[in-house]
């Protein structure tokens, strides 16, 4: 075996034993949050007000409170579909999640868009495309 050889086979050791930390760090993680109850629900809240408090909104100050329209979503070929949930109508669409992102909030004034896994939520990871 040459030199060039030997790294390569170094470089791809080191990269699958990372991705198996990797996953098995994730796995530990979910099963945790799991055996605590937190819901992918809290998650996303904490998110939201985590990203408030960096935006320089704090607790103290007087926010108002947005209409929380829940949606789902649906993909026909490349196309993802968003409509609100409680009437079906719809609200926008997208070829990836960023086009569906950026359809939506020309369509919608300010509001939280909540989405269920049940829903199609998977769909908008960034990963999906």
């Amino acid at each position: 075996m040459d030199m060039i050889e030997t790294v390569l086979i170094l470089v791809v050791v080191f990269w699958l034993g990372y991705q198996t930390a990797a996953r098995f760090h994730r796995n530990i993680f979910r099963e945790i949050l799991k055996e605590l109850g937190v819901t992918e629900r809290q998650l996303n809240d904490l998110m939201l007000r985590q990203q408030q408090q960096l935006a320089g909104h704090t607790s103290q100050e007087p926010t108002a409170e947005l209409d929380v329209v829940e949606v789902r979503l649906e993909q026909m070929g490349d196309v993802i579909y968003a409509y609100r949930k409680s009437d079906d109508q719809f609200l926008g669409q997208g070829c990836d999640r960023d086009s569906l992102i950026q359809r939506l909030n020309q369509n919608l004034t300010s509001c939280k868009l909540v989405v269920d896994v049940d829903d199609g939520a998977d769909l908008l990871r960034k990963n999906n495309t």
